[in-house]
This record gives C-alpha cells, sequence and structure tokens, in this order.
C-alpha cells in the first residue's frame, strides 16, 4: 500500500509539472517578451494557488475594474435601483438624484420612475445639491469629452446624457429635444464644443450621439419637456427622512455593465451605492468605504480611481482581482454569477471567441485600453474543475487581436490540461 501511495504521489507530481511546463513555455515565448505580463490561477474549492506569474504586480487593468464595481455594488445595493428620493408635499414632488443611470436609458424598457414623476405633483421641486464630485475622473483621457462611451458622471442622467441627433435633409431632430435649437449641420464639423452645449452634425451623416454638458438649467428643461409639468431647481436639502422610489432590477444592470462594458454604467453605480451611505453622492466614498470594509483582506490593495476603468491611475494586481471573484463565487450563486459575465462564444465582449467547444468554459471580463488587453474571471476545465484566473497584458505594441489570440490559447492549455 505504501508503495502504490508512493508511485501515485511521484505521478502526481509528475503530472503537475507538466501541467506548469506547458503554462510557462507559453508565457516565455517571444510574443511576450516585450510586455508586461501578469497572470495568476486559483483553485476556489482546493484554496490552491496552481500559477502565479507576477500575481503580486500592479498593472494597468483597463475595464477590468468593473469586477471591483460589480462586487460593490452588489454588496452595497438591493435587488431594484434606488431611481431617486422624493417627498410630496401638497401638489409639489420634491426629489433628490442618487445617480440612476437607466432613467430614459435607451436599452431599458422599464418607465417605472418616468410615470410616477409624470403623475405625481403638480410640479418638480429638483434639490440640486447632492452631487459635488466632477463630471469627469482622475485619469481619463482629456479628448473623450465628445466619445459616447464617456459621458458625464452627474446626480440624475438623463439619456445616458448623450444627446441623439438625427437629419433628415435640413430637418434635425434630438432627443433630448431641448437640444434642437443648438444643434446645426455643418461640411466636416467635430459634433461637439468642448466649452458649451453646441452640436453640430455633418451634412454626410444621419445620425450622432454625443455627450451634453450637465448642468441646472439643462435638467431643468429637459425634464420639463419631459414630463409635460414645470420644474424648480433648488439648492436646499431635502427635509429629513424622504422615501426611495426603484427602478430597474440591479441585475440587469450589472449584466449590461459586465456584457457590453458599459463605461456610464459602471461610473453610476458607485454614485448609486454611495447613495445608501450618510452624505452627499460620491463615488470616491464608496471606493473609500469598499475598500475599508468589503475588501480590507486583499494582499495588494488596489490603486483605484473610477468605476469604468477608463482611468490610466488604475492600477491592481491579478492577485486581488483573484482574491475579488472567489468572494463573489463564495457568496452568490453560480448561476445567477456567470449569468452576469461576458460568456465565452454566447454574450457580450467575447462571444466572438472561445468558440471552439460545445459547453461554454470562460465567464470573463475583458479590459481593453491602447497598449493594454486583460481577462479575469472563471473557467471550467474539462475535468470538472472550475478554476479563477486573472491574465493582465500591458505596455504592447503588438495589435491587440493577437494579443487575445495568444491569451485564448493560453487559457485553452488550462481548460484541457486541469
Amino acid at each position: 500500500m505504501k508503495y502504490l501511495l508512493t508511485i501515485l504521489s511521484i505521478f502526481s507530481s509528475v503530472h503537475f509539472f507538466a501541467q506548469t511546463e506547458l503554462i510557462e513555455k507559453h508565457l516565455n515565448s517571444d510574443f511576450y517578451s516585450t510586455q508586461f505580463t501578469g497572470f495568476y490561477l486559483y483553485d476556489p474549492i482546493t484554496k490552491e494557488e496552481i500559477y502565479n506569474y507576477n500575481g503580486n504586480k500592479f498593472f494597468v487593468p483597463a475595464s477590468n475594474t468593473k469586477i471591483f464595481t460589480l462586487y460593490t455594488a452588489m454588496k452595497m445595493l438591493n435587488d431594484s435601483i434606488p431611481a431617486f428620493k422624493y417627498q410630496l408635499i401638497g401638489n409639489e414632488l420634491h426629489i433628490e438624484g442618487t445617480g440612476d443611470p437607466t432613467f430614459l436609458h435607451p436599452k431599458y424598457k422599464n418607465t417605472r420612475a418616468l410615470d410616477f414623476l409624470k403623475n405625481n405633483g403638480s410640479k418638480i421641486v429638483f434639490h440640486w445639491n447632492n452631487f459635488d464630485e466632477e463630471s469627469f475622473l482622475p485619469g481619463w483621457t482629456w479628448d473623450d469629452f465628445r466619445k459616447d462611451y464617456a459621458p458625464e458622471r452627474s446626480q440624475f442622467p438623463i439619456h445616458e446624457n448623450l444627446v441623439s441627433i438625427s437629419k433628415n435633409g435640413s430637418s434635425i431632430k434630438t432627443f433630448p429635444t431641448y437640444f434642437e435649437e443648438l444643434t446645426e449641420i455643418k461640411e466636416m464639423p467635430e459634433p461637439r464644443n468642448f466649452y458649451d452645449n453646441k452640436f453640430y452634425i455633418s451634412n454626410k451623416k444621419r445620425t450622432e450621439k454625443v455627450p451634453f454638458i450637465v448642468n441646472e438649467t439643462v435638467i431643468e428643461k429637459s425634464l420639463s419637456q419631459i414630463l409635460g409639468k414645470p420644474v424648480d431647481m433648488v439648492k436646499t436639502p431635502m427635509v429629513n427622512n424622504p422615501k426611495v422610489f426603484y427602478s430597474q432590477k440591479s441585475d440587469d444592470v450589472y449584466r449590461e455593465m459586465m456584457e457590453n462594458s458599459d463605461n456610464f454604467l459602471a461610473e453610476h453605480l458607485l454614485i448609486l451605492a454611495s447613495s445608501t451611505l450618510p452624505g452627499k453622492l460620491s463615488a470616491s466614498e464608496t471606493i473609500t468605504f469598499s475598500k475599508r470594509y468589503l475588501l480590507n483582506d486583499l494582499k495588494q490593495q488596489p490603486e483605484w480611481f473610477d468605476g469604468s476603468g477608463l482611468s490610466r491611475y488604475n492600477l491592481f494586481t491579478p492577485q486581488s482581482f483573484s482574491q475579488v471573484l472567489e468572494k463573489m463565487y463564495n457568496e452568490f450563486p453560480e448561476e445567477r454569477l456567470f449569468s452576469i459575465f461576458p460568456i465565452g462564444g454566447k454574450t457580450g465582449t467575447i462571444k466572438n471567441r472561445y468558440k471552439d467547444s460545445a459547453q461554454p468554459y470562460i465567464y470573463a471580463k475583458t479590459g481593453t485600453l491602447n497598449n493594454n488587453v486583460t481577462l479575469s474571471g472563471y473557467l471550467k476545465t474539462k475535468s470538472g474543475r472550475t478554476l479563477i484566473f486573472s491574465l493582465m497584458n500591458n505596455n504592447s505594441i503588438k495589435d491587440l487581436s493577437w494579443i487575445r489570440n495568444e491569451n485564448e490559447k493560453l487559457l485553452r492549455i488550462v481548460r484541457d490540461n486541469y
């Protein structure tokens, strides 16, 4: 018996080293030699660190940051999104924003918040005094102000804080309609001024989607037109103990954020989470709370500046992503968790990758910035194990699709051999 156990132990050791050698051979190839790469592989059932290649080094995570945002939101928010806080005083409906990003969002058909605002009170009194943070965040690229993936953050977003412009001949229509008089047709314009809400659409285009500058006038006029009633903007605080009106199912927002890497939803989930804390709305306070109370056991505390990963100041390690993914795996049902993450070959940003299996085996969040590609999540192996991985590539000058191809090869090695 002792002899048999010795033989089995030797066989197991040989098998382990063979597996490790396959990963090392791939990561030490010429392809990865001119970039910074981190790879961490972990078994949440056995608590075994399977492979650690620069796992404790800090990388720019890009949209992998949304994994931290997701965990924080899932811990701090209920099953529905808090749309706004309100009080009905006489015939006036007093409201205060919570940062709900789903109001008139084109991907959400739930009109509960809109109907409530329309059908209660003859006038809206909007308390515009509970969000003092900048519209943009540290480390964001300055010229993203006109890009539809980087709209401003605010306490009461309308239509993703984007103006949709459509053109038919010389006729222009916008939504919100407030912006129609501020939009012109031009030969070869930039779509928006830097300093004010002046918009342009090329005579060669039929549609355009551009972020608008959020201010009191825009919200007052837009909301009044949408609701068909007066809206007064005031700087006084709401009286104590307002009620909370809930709108969209939270998991629907999480899924959209993760599958399509929606920056706007990610930023506002941190603001929404702060609406459950004392004081004014603040994404930075949410991050501080999360690091202090939800993530205080991480082996490497991140440099965390935003919810989306647009900031180049963010720095996270593959091991810290693994730890957060393990927390999620232990604290939420697998079925729910895997329905929120993009699924290889099926949904979201990896629907056209990891298609070489009849059954999905990758449930993971992508991340992309110039010169950086990341992917972190869950991998189901052919032997039936569910492993956690984080794969981060920084400072590469290679074509990003080439990096993704090589990363896919690496994860296939794990799938087939563990």
